[in-house]
C-alpha cells in the first residue's frame, strides 16, 4: 500500500510539474505575441467588391448578421463594434453541421476552450471573417491559431443574462469581426454592406471624421474599438462607436418609458457628464433607474459631423468604466458610447483601413 501511495504521489507530482511548465511556456509565448510587431492581416479579408450581407434589424436600432453555415442554415450573429471576443453561444454549437466542426484549444496555458474555424463553418469565401486579436491568443496546444475562428465559451452568468434578454442571439460578432474591413450600416433602410471603402479625398467633408484606434509602436491596430467625436450641448466628446449598445429596462423603466421590450437600442454616458447635463438642463426628460445598470436621460439633439439628430437615449455608466476599463483597448479615454439610439437616424460608412467614418441621413427606400 505504501509503495502504491508513493508511486501515486510521484505521478501526481510529475503531472503537476508538467502542468506548471506548460503554463509558463504558454505565458512566455503569449508575452512574445503581445510585444511583437506581427500583423495578421490577410489581404483576402480586406479586398473584394461591395457585398450586401443578409441581416436582421431590431427596431431599426441594432442588427444581426446572418452567418451562412451550410444549406439554408444560418446563425444570427449580433453585430457589436464595441464588443469583445467574437463567439458562438454554447446552445448554438449543435446547430446544423456545426458539431463536427468543433475543436478544442488552450487559452492562457491551462484553460481548454472550444472553437470553430470560420472557414470550416462558412464556405462562402467572400463572407467577412473575424480577425484574430493579438491580445487574445488561442493555441493548439503550443502553436498559435491564427486562422479566423469563433470561440465557444462556457455558459456563465453574463452569457445566461445575454441570452435571456436577447433570446434570438446565436452568435456574437465583436470588434475582431469588423477590423481591417470597410462597412456600411444603413439603419433607415436596414442594410449591411461590407467592402465599401471611404476615399481619402473625402477627408475634407464635414460629414467625414477620423477614427481613433489603439496601435502599437509600428502603427498596427491592437484592438478594433473605434473612437469618434460627437457634440452635445456645445461640448465635443470622445465616444466609442458602439453598434451593440443596449439598454435593458428595469420594471420601473418599462413603465416610465412606456415599453414592454426586454431591450432597447441605446447609447452610454459617463456619470460625470450626465450630472452636468442634469444640472444645466433640468427640462431634459430623465428616467431614474430605468436601465438595470443606471439612469436614463433623453438628449434632444446630438451633433455628429454636420448633422443634428434626436432625441437620443443615454444610459449612465460609471466614469471608471471608461477611464480604467475601455482605455485598455482605446487610444484615448472616452466619455461614453454612441449606439443605436443615435445611429438609427444614419447611414454610416466606417473604414477601419483608412480610419475614416462618414455619416449620411438618407431617405428610407419605399417598399
Amino acid at each position: 500500500m505504501k509503495k502504491f501511495l508513493k508511486i501515486s504521489g510521484i505521478s501526481v507530482g510529475v503531472l503537476l510539474v508538467l502542468l506548471i511548465a506548460h503554463y509558463f511556456i504558454i505565458k512566455h509565448l503569449d508575452k512574445e505575441v503581445f510585444a511583437g510587431s506581427e500583423s495578421l492581416v490577410d489581404e483576402k479579408l480586406t479586398a473584394g467588391s461591395p457585398k450586401r450581407l443578409p441581416s436582421y434589424f431590431v427596431d431599426g436600432e441594432r442588427f444581426y448578421i446572418k452567418i451562412p453555415i451550410g444549406g439554408e442554415d444560418t446563425l444570427l450573429g449580433f453585430g457589436d463594434t464595441g464588443g469583445g471576443i467574437s463567439m458562438i453561444l454554447p446552445d448554438s454549437k449543435n446547430k446544423g453541421s456545426l458539431p463536427s466542426k468543433v475543436k478544442t484549444g488552450i487559452l492562457k496555458g491551462v484553460m481548454p476552450i472550444e472553437y470553430i474555424l470560420f472557414n470550416d463553418m462558412v464556405l462562402d469565401s467572400s463572407f467577412p471573417k473575424p480577425f484574430p486579436l493579438r491580445s487574445f491568443v488561442l493555441r493548439n496546444p503550443f502553436k498559435r491559431i491564427t486562422s479566423p475562428h469563433l470561440i465557444i465559451p462556457p455558459m456563465e452568468d453574463e452569457l445566461k443574462f445575454m441570452t435571456k434578454v436577447q433570446p434570438e442571439m446565436e452568435a456574437f460578432l465583436g470588434q475582431a469581426f469588423f477590423m481591417n474591413k470597410s462597412w456600411t450600416f444603413d439603419y433607415p433602410n436596414k442594410e449591411i454592406w461590407v467592402n465599401t471603402p471611404i476615399d481619402e479625398t473625402q477627408r475634407i467633408s464635414p460629414s467625414v471624421q477620423t477614427v481613433g484606434f489603439k496601435k502599437d509602436e509600428n502603427n498596427v491596430h491592437l484592438y478594433g474599438h473605434p473612437r469618434i467625436r460627437v457634440e452635445i450641448d456645445g461640448d465635443s466628446l470622445d465616444v466609442l462607436f458602439d453598434t451593440g449598445a443596449t439598454i435593458v429596462p428595469s420594471e420601473d423603466g418599462k413603465k416610465q418609458m412606456k415599453t414592454n421590450k426586454k431591450t432597447l437600442g441605446g447609447s452610454f454616458i459617463a456619470i460625470s457628464v450626465f450630472q452636468k447635463w442634469r444640472k444645466n438642463h433640468p427640462e431634459w426628460t430623465f428616467y431614474p433607474k430605468a436601465d438595470l445598470a443606471g439612469d436614463v436621460i433623453e438628449v434632444p439633439l446630438v451633433k455628429i459631423g454636420d448633422h443634428q439628430v434626436g432625441p437620443v437615449l443615454f444610459a449612465t455608466r460609471p466614469d471608471e468604466n471608461w477611464s480604467e476599463g475601455m482605455i485598455v483597448s482605446m487610444d484615448k479615454i472616452v466619455k461614453g458610447a454612441i449606439g443605436g439610439s443615435a445611429l438609427k437616424y444614419f447611414k454610416v460608412m466606417i473604414d477601419y483601413n483608412s480610419e475614416l467614418i462618414r455619416f449620411e441621413k438618407p431617405m428610407a427606400k419605399q417598399d
